[in-house]
């Protein structure tokens, strides 16, 4: 009896594990889900840019603050060198189809995509929002920070400026 409660155990703990979020200097997954009109995203459709993936909801109020300074950014460094892709996560299909009417005509500059069942999330270990990555040229992780608030600006320009340079 106490093996088979072990092993349901096991088995319980292996279902509910995410994986762990790429470290800075690991290649994140490829895959960074579907936009609206249907199309992948990649991560080597960027190849020699810098990518900016930020997991959101439309709940998460730190969220929607970053996005209108990641729209700036996207704006200021352009498309040649770098984008943003925003990652809605698990939300439902017709919450995600309202928000990104708003969302794409308020940050025309970002590349939205939706993941509603948390698989993209759970490659890049996302367990709270807003959740960022900076994927350098090399396909590299480069900085993940977790949270949002004014003083994490600076850090992320930096990491972005260093990327941008090389």
């Amino acid at each position: 009896m106490l093996k088979y409660l072990l092993a349901g155990i096991t088995l319980s703990l292996a279902l509910n594990l995410e994986a762990a979020a790429p470290a800075v200097g690991d290649a994140p997954d490829n895959y960074l889900g579907m936009t609206i009109q249907g199309d992948d995203v990649l991560l080597e459709n960027y190849q020699d840019k810098v990518v900016v993936v930020s997991f959101w909801a439309s709940w998460c109020a730190p969220c929607l603050q970053e996005m209108p300074v990641l729209d700036v950014i996207q704006q200021q460094v352009g498309a040649d060198a770098m984008q943003v892709v925003a990652v809605n996560f698990k939300e439902d299909k017709k919450r995600y189809r309202k928000l990104h009417k708003v969302l794409s005509e308020a940050s025309s500059h970002l590349v939205f995509t939706h993941d509603e069942r948390g698989r993209i999330g759970g490659a890049y270990g996302v367990e709270s929002l807003p959740s960022l990555f900076v994927i350098g040229k090399t396909g590299k992780v480069a900085l993940h920070k977790i949270g949002y608030g004014e003083s994490s600006i600076d850090s992320i320009v930096d990491v972005l400026n260093a990327e941008l340079a090389k």
